[in-house]
């Protein structure tokens, strides 16, 4: 059970550390040490002054067959971190890129990042590590004294989202987390946002089926080059794109979905699967999961993370940590970025309106952090014609939200959602805004129709609520009803 004690965490620090038990060890410039727990993938490649090392797995959606070490000899040869921020955009999967090149050296994540990044600058260095209590306890670093910060951690509004943070912040005044879009220079001891670099210009629907069709296949193909994978598939739309998307290597996927407490013999979650993979020849497995937990597991579980959600423990101890410990999952989340999620025909967009639209209303510790970040992200709408709020969606809720259940669950399986790519992104976001609404999805259906039309035979996600978003579009008067109803 020792060897759970921070799984697939890294710490990177300017001075040597008592090694942990069967940690690997880098040193990278002769003045960085970086430690890797030995489950999480570990990638080296050298060339004459340059080094280049990634933690985690990288998929090339158009290669299936290359693995790590293929990945990192093409991106070494990258001249700048411009180009290289720009070449790994390329890639899906979960990971992170430390980058050196004779006195220079960077860090960046993936797409979301799911595989994390905090950082602080201490005693002249840079010291990274995966959860930023570990590099409190390293630092020697208090939480913060500010009462509003305190605050914000003890209240609803943290608990509702999962025990998220804010953006980049965390409850150490000086540690910070590298959001999705950013680089790390940590010779220059500075954060520098990478993306976008070039306008977004729409395509139309058909061009944005073909190639996110093309380009989400290759990511699983590649998937299961490596591994032995299993899906979740539900009644909603990203996880029958990914159904859809899998369907060249469908017999080698464990499809599965876990009976939750709320869920009885009728609901569309079980029901509505079962039928669709019955459909085409597949089986869909139904996980039982128990609340007996080891005290061990229960102790470092808690030891991984310091905010970590004791409402996933049941599953992740009984189900990925004891039955699948050696699969990797792909859940669909980071897909509805492209789908409007904060979707408003509201003129204006305030820091107030922002914490509105994430229910962190009247909550002046998010108003205050959302105010900086839209300072910064009226320039970049300006500039790439990128949307606020997907902006929002991607590097806030997408970046702090959906990243935290992987981030608990690193102590039993590893994970990655085969949507999060850089360039898979960029196409989703180029298909104009009125077929990729978050109720009727019109871009994603067509994609399932281009791969798997059978799939479209089940409803999607019938429940009372959103059928009656759908049709209000469908009809033409939801923004009407909306803006009586939220005032917005």
């Amino acid at each position: 059970m020792e060897e759970l004690l921070y799984r697939r965490q890294f710490i990177l620090c300017p001075e040597e550390i008592d090694n942990r038990q069967g940690w690997n060890q880098f040193n990278i410039k002769g003045d960085y040490y970086l430690y890797v727990h030995p489950d999480l993938i570990q990638t080296e490649y050298t060339e004459p002054n340059q080094q280049i090392i990634i933690l985690g797995d990288m998929y090339d959606p158009l290669n299936e067959r290359f693995n790590n070490i293929d990945i990192a000899a093409r991106l070494i040869k990258s001249k700048t971190i411009e180009e290289l921020t720009a070449n790994s955009s390329a890639y899906a999967g979960r990971f992170i890129i430390i980058f050196v090149k004779g006195d220079l050296f960077y860090m960046f994540n993936d797409a979301s990042a799911s595989r994390k990044i905090y950082y602080i600058y201490h005693k002249d260095y840079v010291w990274c590590a995966s959860q930023p209590h570990v590099l409190a306890d390293f630092c020697s670093i208090k939480e913060s004294g500010d009462p509003q910060v305190q605050d914000f951690y003890r209240s609803r509004e943290f608990k509702q989202h999962d025990h998220c943070g804010v953006l980049n912040n965390t409850i150490y005044d000086p540690i910070k987390q590298l959001l999705p879009n950013f680089y790390l220079d940590v010779k220059l001891k500075k954060i520098i946002r990478f993306w976008p670099v070039k306008k977004n210009i729409h395509i139309s629907l058909q061009e944005g089926v073909e190639h996110g069709s093309k380009m989400l296949t290759g990511i699983i193909k590649s998937a299961n080059e490596r591994n032995d994978l299993m899906m979740a598939v539900t009644a909603g739309n990203d996880t029958r794109m990914l159904l859809a998307a899998s369907r060249p290597v469908s017999e080698n996927i464990f499809y599965y979905i876990i009976n939750l407490p709320r869920y009885d013999e009728k609901s569309p979650d079980l029901v509505i699967p079962n039928k669709l993979l019955s459909k085409v020849g597949l089986k869909q497995n139904v996980l039982e999961f128990s609340n007996d937990i080891d005290e061990e597991f229960k102790k470092y579980y808690f030891l991984n993370n310091q905010f970590a959600h004791e409402r996933n423990l049941s599953i992740i101890y009984s189900i990925f940590y004891k039955q699948f410990p050696d699969k990797i999952n792909m859940p669909g989340r980071f897909s509805d970025i492209a789908r409007n999620f904060f979707n408003t025909y509201h003129k204006v967009l305030t820091p107030e309106l922002l914490a509105t639209f994430w229910n962190y209303e009247d909550v002046d510790y998010v108003v205050d952090r959302y105010k900086i970040w839209l300072e910064e992200a009226n320039k970049i709408k300006g500039d790439y014609n990128y949307r606020i709020l997907e902006l929002l969606n991607w590097e806030e809720r997408n970046g702090n939200l959906y990243t935290q259940y992987q981030v608990d669950k690193d102590i039993a399986q590893e994970e990655f959602t085969p949507y999060n790519c850089r360039n898979l992104m960029e196409i989703y976001l180029a298909v104009p805004n009125k077929y990729r609404d978050i109720h009727t999805n019109v871009y994603f259906r067509a994609m399932i129709k281009h791969l798997w039309p059978e799939l479209l035979t089940e409803p999607f996600n019938p429940k009372f609520e959103k059928r009656v978003s759908y049709n209000l579009k469908k009809i033409g008067i939801y923004w009407y009803i909306r803006r009586i109803i939220r005032g917005w």
